[in-house]
């Protein structure tokens, strides 16, 4: 017989083989952890939807998902409807992390603003979208210049960063972007990655067609899942093609091949991204025949356009817009500014200079107010509104608390980030009020579940809200939709005390600085960032060991 030992050599027993229960409870504690993860993934593809006023779930990535799940149901000899069931409870368990944020245990931060008249003077950021065009050009150049103060948040890193696998010599620092003298920049071949934004995307696009070759453009979590089929239509008149590498997806990556004749003008329709329309505009001048945009009147994209021609003029090229076209002749090389005037980010200002509404006493911007353009000036008749007296000058803005409105009635018009702070101005005013034309209906939604949370009246029409202020209630924390609501929030708190946000960093996504501002108040001369302690070698303990 088989001489089988029961004791180790240190002897001990032999191990005892786990019960049927002890063994599932292992599994289960196993399984639990692994959902957890798939939670954790899920819900961070949700929430950046969330973000952008998307659908929690996506079904073309739940779709991509579950051919795992039909592929090993097979092979596991799971019921396929079964599987579909569980699937579906899985990801609803994920969502509901994000659609009621109240279920996950995280830390929150809570705002509890000075109550004294505040004071504050500094330099604004600068708009994004005009930041962007000019990194993009001074890329495309290859210039020494500086671009001063910025709002370098991760959209505009990854911009930089995208510019310099094309060879640009780009690099930020603080609130600049310093770009140093080269052969500015060449795509074939090369692998780029265009990060989240889709603005990255159409600049790198844009840029790439003037040249024969191909080249590839990985991306994000946003991007892997946008859908690139309308550029298409645009693209392929201009002898280029975007091939999506993912034959289940129409995001990224793809690879852009370029070489076919170019056409001098193409056609734009509603469907057409406005941000790739201005992008292309933005990089004609490199085209061998120029380009010539022509659209209906009164196009949705038609202010951003505005702003590209303002752009390409400061450099000397001869860009044109009227109500139904732009054009762009080719140019040889352009003339960069060595200090390019980038205006004020108009929402993000606006949401800034509304805070003496709410605390009183005065705040300065300094920087050129973008006026003419329909953001910023429907920017300025919302603050208006909402009961401050605004004062513009050439190279600041400043705002100061007014009369409390008698009738309130406000329209964000083409300032739509604006929203959540004319929910709050409305509520400081302390009188019956109506905020009309809200065309965002994602951020509709989300203003009404403020208000519900808030405690507060309102009666909703289809796209206005009639609401009546009151006391304002907050009994726990709350995850703002976007930067804006995070914004309202902490206005919010002037009124009431002790409110709580559950993703404070998301502000800083947006501009780094806000918390900066936020927690320096009531007397600020000049934004600085806290100051960092250095350590005192002579009083360190540690020893240096040279080394020959």
């Amino acid at each position: 017989m088989p001489n089988y030992k029961k004791f180790e050599r240190n002897g001990a027993d032999a191990p005892r083989r786990m019960s049927l229960l002890d063994e599932i409870k292992e599994l289960d504690a196993r399984i639990l952890s692994m959902v957890s993860r798939r939670n954790f993934l899920m819900g961070k593809a949700a929430a950046a939807r969330k973000q952008k006023g998307l659908p929690l779930g996506d079904p073309d990535m739940e779709r991509r998902i579950f051919e795992t799940w039909t592929a090993e149901a097979g092979n596991k000899k799971f019921d396929i409807k079964t599987a579909r069931r569980v699937f579906e409870q899985l990801n609803n368990l994920a969502y509901a992390t994000i659609a009621k944020p109240e279920n996950r245990k995280l830390s929150s931060y809570v705002l509890s603003p000075p109550h004294r008249a505040i004071d504050v003077n500094f330099d604004g950021p600068c708009s994004l979208f005009q930041s962007k065009l000019w990194i993009a050009l001074a890329a495309a150049c290859g210039v020494d210049a500086t671009l001063a103060p910025l709002c370098i948040n991760d959209q505009i890193t990854e911009l930089v960063k995208a510019f310099n696998q094309s060879g640009a010599h780009l690099a930020w620092d603080g609130e600049a972007v310093e770009s140093r003298s080269g052969d500015g920049v060449e795509f074939e071949d090369k692998l780029i990655f265009a990060g989240d934004d889709p603005m990255t995307l159409f600049l790198i696009i844009a840029f790439g067609l003037k040249t024969t070759g191909k080249f590839k453009i990985a991306g994000g979590p946003l991007l892997k899942q946008y859908d690139s089929r309308p550029l298409s239509t645009i693209l392929a008149p201009l002898g280029a093609r975007l091939n999506t590498l993912d034959l289940q997806s129409h995001g990224l990556p793809a690879r852009l091949e370029c070489g076919g004749r170019m056409a001098s003008s193409v056609e734009i329709n509603e469907e057409t991204p406005a941000g790739f329309v201005a992008a292309l505009v933005l990089a004609a001048w490199t085209y061998p025949q120029g380009l010539t945009v022509k659209f209906e009147e009164g196009w949705h994209g038609y202010a951003k356009l505005k702003e590209v021609v303002t752009v390409l003029k400061e450099c000397g090229v001869k860009a044109k817009l009227t109500e139904t076209e732009c054009s762009v002749p080719s140019s040889a090389a352009i003339k960069f500014p060595e200090l390019p005037k980038i205006g004020l980010e108009p929402e993000l200002c606006a949401a800034l200079l509304s805070m003496p509404a709410f605390s009183g006493g005065t705040m300065t911007i300094n920087g050129v107010w973008p006026t003419g353009l329909p953001a910023a000036d429907d920017a300025l008749s919302a603050l208006e509104a909402g009961g401050l007296k605004v004062d513009v000058s050439k190279n600041s803005i400043t705002t100061t608390k007014g009369d409390r409105p008698v009738d309130l009635t406000m329209d964000v018009g083409s300032a739509t980030a604006l929203f959540p702070v004319g929910l709050a101005l409305a509520l400081n005013s302390r009188t019956e009020c109506k905020i009309k034309n809200i065309e965002d209906s994602a951020m509709f939604e989300q203003g009404i579940e403020l208000l519900e949370r808030l405690g507060i009246r309102y009666e909703r029409g289809d796209n206005d809200l009639s609401i009546t202020p009151g006391r304002l209630k907050w009994d726990e924390t709350w995850s703002a939709p976007n930067s804006f609501f995070g914004i309202a929030l902490g206005l919010l708190a002037w009124m009431r005390p002790g409110i709580s946000i559950e993703n404070p960093g998301d502000l800083t996504d947006l501009w780094p600085r806000y918390w900066t501002l936020y927690n320096s108040l009531p007397e600020i001369n000049g934004l600085k960032d806290p100051e960092v302690k250095k350590e005192d070698d002579s009083k360190s303990n540690r020893k240096r060991i040279k080394i020959n």
